[in-house]
């Protein structure tokens, strides 16, 4: 399949179809409790949408971004963006493994990407859990690098533009 194919939307928690249809593709990604330990460890299993929009949304919404790349209408992909003052923090990205190995994961990061360009960010950080050595080494040919902090349980990353 061609990227070209795919399509890149925005959805917001805060709308309520988008929670509903968030909701089936989370829960179908989540049935695996180490594979929603990589995305976020502080969500227990099994997957609760309320929980994780409580802890990763709710404070900041108007601040957050999140966008959804999709094949035939379905969700494949999902990345979420907080944007304060010159700082874009990145978080929940994903991609179903079916879809994987396609450069899905490049075009979410640079849409998130762009976005905070847009809005005055000059760095990029997140965070990742030091045992997803996949999504570090994505990062690490994205252009981020590692913050050395060692006594934490995730990785912190950091790009500067």
């Amino acid at each position: 399949m061609n990227i070209q194919e795919y399509t890149l939307d925005e959805i917001s928690y805060l709308r309520k179809e988008d929670c509903r249809i968030m909701e089936a593709v989370l829960r179908s990604w989540f049935r695996n409790p180490k594979t929603l330990n990589y995305v976020d460890p502080r969500i227990s299993f099994p997957f609760n949408l309320k929980k994780w929009k409580s802890v990763s949304y709710k404070l900041d919404m108007d601040s957050t971004k999140t966008f959804v790349i999709k094949d035939a209408d379905w969700i494949i992909g999902h990345i979420s963006i907080r944007v304060k003052e010159s700082t874009g923090h990145l978080f929940h990205l994903f991609i179903d493994p079916k879809y994987r190995q396609n450069g899905l994961a490049k075009k979410l990061v640079d849409a998130t990407e762009n976005h905070g360009k847009k809005n005055g960010c000059k760095t990029f950080i997140l965070n990742v859990v030091k045992k997803n050595i996949e999504a570090i080494n994505l990062y690490e040919k994205l252009g981020y690098v590692e913050v050395n902090e060692p006594e934490k349980k995730s990785l912190k990353m950091t790009k500067v533009i």
